[in-house]
């Protein structure tokens, strides 16, 4: 249980005490990377604050994006594994719908193999080989051929290319991609090789433990939770650590956004509550609880707090 006290929950509670009582609760829709974490700062932000509990939402983060952007009635925040894009963005704007950009924590993609199983270090181009739809052979692009790991390098396992990752709703498939993007384009293979798994870690790691030579990608908190199980694939000669991860050191490195709405602010403080109990001293301190579920903080994360504070400020103010 939180322990009472403390500026911060000081804080929390008097402005709280100003929000209307009757508010309906925060609806917070988008990633499921973000959801674990977002789901227990809403728990901590209802104990701090006595508002009703946070609503969050798995749907994915394109899915959450396009439903932010839908109109001002909408919901009131989205998180995400991957920044708005510039159409995104647009039509947020032509709803009439402001946002502010919040990075809430850094994660990584982790390719992992049931542990005791052999294992080997990729490059970007080694991935790109097994998953992309097309590969640049000669001066042509052509359909990917590679259907074992040795193909790729003589001196990976000859075992079949069988690897499960994530879906297109998902922002994670949007990172891998951008990640492996080459001169013939970003499209993952269709042909059996790589497997689109629903948005549920728990089966990708269930699927590896059950098959030696399958290979999976899962975010850093799901890999953390499960390894002692599990062997983490090394990528570019990096193994992912949350050192890392948190440096961006790891070539599969990426951040996690939290997007509130600011329309009507001083009628919504609650939004920035939120960011500020999602961005503070006891989520992310060492001993945080988002720290024990596996978010890896930003080195600006106290800088992130504050400016959430000062639209705290602008927002009561107006």
């Amino acid at each position: 249980m939180l322990k009472k006290g403390g500026v911060f929950l000081s804080f929390i509670l008097c402005v709280g005490a100003q929000l209307t009582q009757a508010a309906p609760p925060l609806r917070i829709v988008g990633s499921s990377a973000v959801f674990p974490f977002a789901a227990v700062v809403a728990e901590h932000f209802h104990y701090k604050t006595q508002e009703p509990t946070p609503i969050v939402e798995s749907i994915g983060t394109g899915a959450g994006i396009k439903l932010l952007c839908e109109g001002v009635s909408g919901p009131d925040g989205a998180i995400t594994s991957r920044p708005f894009t510039e159409s995104e963005k647009k039509k947020c704007e032509q709803q009439g719908v402001q946002i502010q950009e919040f990075k809430i924590g850094q994660d990584g993609l982790i390719l992992i193999k049931t542990k005791g199983s052999q294992g080997f270090s990729l490059t970007l181009e080694d991935l790109r080989k097994a998953i992309a739809e097309n590969l640049l052979m000669g001066s042509l692009c052509q359909k990917n051929p590679n259907q074992t790991w040795n193909q790729i390098q003589s001196s990976f396992p000859v075992a079949p290319l069988h690897i499960l990752g994530p879906a297109p709703a998902s922002g994670t498939y949007d990172v891998l991609t951008e990640k492996i993007k080459g001169p013939c384009g970003s499209s993952l293979r269709h042909d059996g090789v790589y497997i689109e798994a629903p948005a549920n870690e728990n089966l990708i790691i269930q699927k590896v433990l059950n098959a030696p030579d399958t290979v999976g990608i899962i975010t850093f908190s799901f890999y953390e939770k499960n390894k002692n199980r599990l062997l983490a694939l090394p990528i570019e000669g990096i193994t992912p650590s949350f050192s890392s991860i948190q440096e961006g050191t790891y070539p599969l490195s990426r951040p996690l956004y939290l997007y509130i709405k600011l329309n009507d602010l001083s009628q919504h403080l609650s939004r920035v509550l939120y960011v500020m109990e999602f961005t503070s001293p006891d989520a992310v301190s060492e001993t945080g609880y988002l720290r024990k579920k596996g978010l890896i903080p930003l080195p600006e994360q106290k800088e992130t707090h504050e400016r959430a504070r000062g639209l705290l400020t602008a927002g009561d103010a107006a």
